[in-house]
């Protein structure tokens, strides 16, 4: 992969947190969450292309994709926050889409908006920086 790669995985992650602004102002709270799981996922996959020659195996658990490509702690806490709102980790039987939104709220929408922001800012210091 090449510093082109990443940089595209990295403007996917920056249009996902556009969109899910506009998600959460749409009260779309779900949506945002889901988002916000998709900008912390590409913008690891971006600082991980970098240096490897294909995007990492994922599977869904942020903070594993975040020691792969050595986030600091608190970084990782932030992933921690992140990955549950990823559809196979939040949706169930006994969660089904219809009611995603009400269980998500506005407030935790708004609190997963703001963390994504942290791990694309992280992020882009990086990717930004590569030669």
């Amino acid at each position: 992969m090449s510093l082109d790669e990443a940089l595209g995985i990295w403007a996917e992650a920056a249009q996902d947190l556009s969109s899910a602004g506009l998600a959460l102002a749409a009260s779309n709270y779900y949506n945002c969450a889901d988002l916000a799981n998709q900008v912390a996922e590409k913008s690891l996959q971006a600082v991980y292309v970098l240096s490897h020659d294909a995007r990492a195996t994922y599977d869904h658990d942020l903070r594993a994709l975040g020691m792969l490509v050595n986030a600091p702690p608190d970084l990782l806490a932030t992933l921690d926050i992140l990955t549950p709102y990823h559809p196979a980790n939040y949706l169930t039987d006994d969660l089904p889409a219809e009611l995603a939104d009400d269980a998500v709220g506005p407030d935790k929408a708004q609190e997963l908006l703001d963390n994504a922001r942290v791990v694309l800012r992280w992020a882009r210091q990086i990717v930004m920086t590569a030669n």
